[in-house]
């Protein structure tokens, strides 16, 4: 995996933990973590064994609507620690002085420490300073034994693959970005707690448990919002938003959608491009070509999720958005019939398997 360089005059790193290029602050952090303890596993694999991919779209009167990629992700770090046998705890304090106590400490021992953060607190991100979002993970894995720690994140910018970076960060700085109250996703000075002691690489049945998840989870999805029948919802709503907003609203909501599907560390493809290369990857360790079938359906979804989000990268200023919408509309629909049929697929040719 590439690996950022560390500048002139920086904080020297913990040893064996680098600053990873990559596509999803979850799934990069963790990559960091695993590759400290000697059991790296790309984020591909992390994220798939979590059964991390699904689909959601939402909209709460007074709230933008959103649109977005992820899935089980109340229970992403049990599962992913099940099938690795990795003892993964989330951590909250609603004290500022204890989360850095703690933080100190494991630095101090030469342990990294994955935290959770608002970006709009984050010296490292040339955000508006309106803009808030608590539910960024990032690694700490350095110390001055002052006033300052090592952060590895992210370049934010950039669609696919991101740059990894070390970035000196002050604790006042930090302690900010960790106890932001801002919601929707205030971070309560969020860290993880790992025990490797047990792990095992991905077993046959710990892929196929997860792609099983996943299936169902796109399949049976408890309301309509979710799974395919989401993306099938979502190809109905957006066909309303011209008589919900008006034309400023509209426009935003609409360059939002691009952002949700190739930005917003998603990997491109509302993360189906990730998930695509798990499947390969999976395909690899337990010789089921079928695997490599499904791969090539989700890819193909993807691509279209994209060809959604350049509809509107440029939603500010086109002059035919009714048009974009009906073309979104047809994507949207086309993506959910190619959806149903690789997850119907996945789950005939893994039942068998498990």
């Amino acid at each position: 995996m590439p690996v950022a360089k560390l500048g002139k005059g920086s904080i020297t790193p913990i040893d064996n933990c680098p600053a990873l290029d990559g596509y999803h602050c979850q799934t990069n952090s963790l990559a960091k973590i695993f590759h400290y303890y000697n059991c790296p596993l790309s984020e591909e694999m992390l994220f798939g064994l979590g059964a991390g991919m699904g689909f959601m779209y939402w909209h709460q009167k007074g709230v933008p609507p959103f649109i977005g990629g992820r899935g089980n992700v109340k229970n992403f770090f049990q599962d992913l620690g099940e099938r690795t046998s990795v003892k993964i705890e989330l951590k909250t304090t609603s004290s500022e002085k204890k989360a850095e106590r703690i933080l100190l400490e494991r630095l101090l021992r030469k342990e990294p420490v994955m935290v959770y953060g608002d970006m709009g607190f984050l010296p490292w991100f040339d955000l508006p300073e309106e803009y808030h979002f608590g539910g960024h993970t990032f690694v700490i894995c350095g110390y001055d034994g002052e006033d300052t720690v090592l952060a590895s994140d992210m370049d934010q910018k950039a669609s696919g693959l991101k740059s990894g970076f070390y970035y000196p960060i002050m604790l006042e700085q930090l302690r900010k970005a960790r106890s932001s109250p801002y919601k929707p996703f205030p971070p309560k000075n969020a860290y993880l707690e790992f025990d490797f002691s047990d792990y095992h690489p991905p077993r046959d049945e710990d892929i196929y448990s997860s792609i099983s998840q996943t299936a169902h989870s796109m399949l049976n999805p408890p309301i309509s919002n979710f799974g395919i029948k989401g993306i099938r919802r979502s190809a109905e709503e957006i066909t309303r938003w011209p008589s919900l907003f008006d034309d400023r609203e509209l426009r935003l909501n609409l360059f939002t959608v691009y952002i949700f599907i190739e930005i917003g560390g998603t990997g491109g493809g509302c993360f189906r491009y990730m998930y695509s290369r798990f499947l390969r990857e999976a395909a690899e360790i337990t010789s089921n070509k079928a695997l490599e079938e499904a791969a090539s359906m989700i890819l193909e979804s993807g691509k279209r999720f994209s060809e959604i989000g350049q509809l509107f990268v440029d939603a500010e200023t086109a002059i035919n958005i009714e048009e974009r919408i009906g073309a979104a509309k047809e994507k949207f629909l086309a993506i959910a019939d190619m959806e149903e049929e690789a997850f119907q697929y996945l789950a005939e040719h893994i039942t068998t398997s498990i």
